[in-house]
């Protein structure tokens, strides 16, 4: 992250360079315990409705990211971020403790899950409005996607090591490794050194509902909430719920593998819908970018109709591309237009909409399968 030469490096700053590094401990930390508590349950319990419990608990927090604005705006934004991380680090600890001397029960994992997943929440909006302070609004493009794919590098590393870990060591070193890897990224934001703003005083509902005015009175902010929620409605639990009914229903045997590799290739297209930004293949007409995405991701759902002999693992491709890309400009759109001292409350709402779409795409996903075969509802989707 060394400053090269002109102004495309202008961006990596010791600062900027120190917050992406924390984003990566991070990020894989937060991967590791959203594979292994999961995990745990099921092996403590053997039952697969109190993981569906758990994972439940864990969307719990997404609901809150309204009431997170205010807070996020009376704070300084490295203070929410160095909290965040360290209380992630003992709670991790705390479960390595206790998983070490047999004291964990299914009520403590998901008393935990929800603290963990709170601080995730937290974090990620907190770190979006962080960034316009570290480097020039002239370089924000890069910035945001070079944050961002450090993000989805972070979360499958996590996995991968999560899994891999697993087969080899015990639940309490894995949490108690975590917990490390949470604490290396405290410590580097606890060394970024930058004049932040000490933020506004917050008055609850007030600045709430400050926040809610701001979003709703611009129309184009309210449209472009609207098409990303729609998106992330679309793509979310079509990937959480029929990406497994679609590698069982076309690869049998080999259903596992094929998962894996649909699943794959969708995380490799997010880091290309990244990489489009970072090179700064960007779009300044967010209207026309819209409706044309949603035409295509329709498309190629219907697609997914027909027996397509491995070229579904494409569409994969091609959707995680597109959910990336969307995601970078609209985040590049409200940081260039929210003021910077409502950033808080403004990406805490926006989050907060457009999160609520994942469990709610899930369940629309898990009720239209009691109606009808896999296939038809890619064909109603995309239609």
């Amino acid at each position: 992250m060394k400053i090269k030469n002109g102004r495309d490096s202008a961006y990596r700053t010791p600062n900027y360079a120190k917050l992406w590094s924390a984003q990566v401990f991070s990020s894989a930390a937060d991967g590791v315990w959203l594979i292994a508590l999961p995990l745990l349950v099921l092996d403590l319990t053997g039952s697969k409705i109190l993981v569906g419990v758990i994972s439940f608990i864990e969307l719990v927090p997404l609901t809150f990211g309204m009431f997170t604005g205010p807070l996020i705006d009376s704070l300084r934004k490295k203070t929410i971020l160095y909290m965040c991380n360290t209380g992630r680090a003992v709670i991790m600890i705390l479960l390595a403790v206790l998983s070490a001397n047999g004291f964990l029960t299914v009520w403590i994992i998901g008393v935990c899950a929800f603290c963990l997943s709170l601080q995730s929440m937290l974090f990620s909006p907190a770190k979006v409005a962080l960034i316009p302070i570290l480097v020039p609004q002239k370089h924000l493009d890069q910035a945001t996607s070079l944050m961002n794919t450090s993000e989805l590098i972070g979360l499958i590393v996590g996995k991968l090591i999560s899994g891999v870990l697993l087969a080899a060591i015990p639940f309490g070193l894995l949490f108690f490794i975590n917990g490390t890897a949470f604490f290396v990224s405290a410590a580097l934001i606890a060394v970024i050194h930058i004049s932040e703003p000490a933020g506004l005083k917050s008055k609850g509902a007030e600045a709430l509902k400050a926040g809610y005015r701001m979003l709703k009175g611009n129309s184009s902010w309210m449209t472009s909430v609207g098409y990303f929620f729609i998106v992330n409605l679309v793509i979310a639990g079509f990937i959480s719920v029929m990406g497994p009914i679609l590698a069982v229903e076309r690869f049998h045997e080999n259903y596992s593998v094929w998962f894996a590799v649909m699943y794959a290739m969708f995380q490799g297209g997010m880091l290309l819908g990244n990489l489009a930004v970072f090179f700064k293949w960007n779009t300044k007409r967010l209207e026309r970018l819209y409706p044309r995405t949603l035409t295509a991701v329709g498309l190629l759902i219907m697609f997914l109709f027909f027996q397509l002999s491995g070229l579904e693992s494409v569409i994969f491709l091609i959707l995680g591309v597109i959910i990336s890309y969307i995601d970078v400009q609209t985040v590049l759109f409200f940081q260039k237009t929210v003021p910077t001292e409502y950033f808080g409350r403004i990406f805490a709402l926006i989050f907060s909409i457009v999160k609520m779409g994942e469990p709610l795409s899930a369940a629309v996903y898990t009720v239209l399968l009691v109606f009808m075969d896999a296939d038809y509802i890619f064909l109603a989707v995309g239609l």
